[in-house]
């Protein structure tokens, strides 16, 4: 819609955000901190003033959130979340107890208050990405979708078991299984986070036989996206969506 504007902006913490161009694929943003070194590309498809992306070529997502980094400080697969947290109370629309289940139905791992002061709605890290690809490397994090390439799922080095984002879903799922693998910083993640949903050129979330209007209920507040550990932020993803 026209009369919609929208900002993204990328950090390490809230102080630090920058606004930056979406779906410029072959120049990700960097960030670098004691916690976390690597590069974050946002994606909105359809996104007026941006370039296009060749990942969404095939796929149906609407947005999509790809970082490639490594975790500097060692932890295990149990303490990295990733998800929203609002600074001020929801307005929450009819229906809104049916977009929760299907969220939940859609990623297992999701734990939500939305009635909360400071509403949220987090997953394990592990359960919540798309696509996840997990390889052992000392060297410099290279980016490896200059051309908007969509990720392999792959991470044999965590679990030799499981090979499909469903069976990581599953497996991961389990509290106990997240705290017996760890993470090191000769690790590589590759992550892909989207979904089809959520349409930021039109402020709606659709899902089968349900569209809401987010922006009426939002109230001015911006869609953050935090990877987290439960002592530190690791990086933030910011959608600013605002009628003009």
């Amino acid at each position: 819609m026209k009369n919609l504007t929208l900002t993204v902006r990328v950090g390490a913490s809230l102080d630090t955000m920058q606004p930056v161009m979406v779906n410029d694929d072959a120049n990700p943003v960097r960030i670098l901190t004691d916690s976390f070194d690597g590069w974050i590309m946002p994606r909105v498809r359809d996104h007026l003033g941006a370039p296009s992306s060749n990942y969404f070529d095939g796929s149906d997502d609407m947005f999509c959130i790809q970082v490639s980094g490594r975790f500097l400080q060692p932890c295990t697969v149990y303490d990295l979340e990733f998800g929203n947290e609002f600074e001020q109370p929801l307005q929450l629309p009819w229906g809104t107890s049916v977009l929760i289940k299907f969220a939940q139905w859609y990623d297992p791992g999701l734990s939500t208050n939305v009635n909360a002061p400071k509403p949220y709605a987090f997953s394990p890290l592990i359960v919540t990405m798309n696509r996840l690809h997990v390889e052992s490397s000392k060297g410099p994090v290279l980016w490896p979708s200059p051309n908007g390439e969509i990720i392999d799922e792959d991470i044999t080095i965590l679990s030799k078991e499981v090979k499909t984002l469903n069976e990581r879903r599953a497996f991961f799922k389990r509290a106990q299984s997240r705290k017996a693998v760890n993470v090191t910083a000769d690790q590589v993640w590759h992550m892909q986070f989207s979904n089809p949903f959520l349409n930021f050129s039109s402020g709606k979330i659709k899902i089968p036989a349900m569209e809401v209007d987010v922006l009426k209920y939002w109230e001015g507040q911006p869609l953050r996206f935090f990877a987290r550990t439960p002592t530190q932020i690791l990086f933030i993803v910011e959608f600013d969506l605002r009628r003009s």
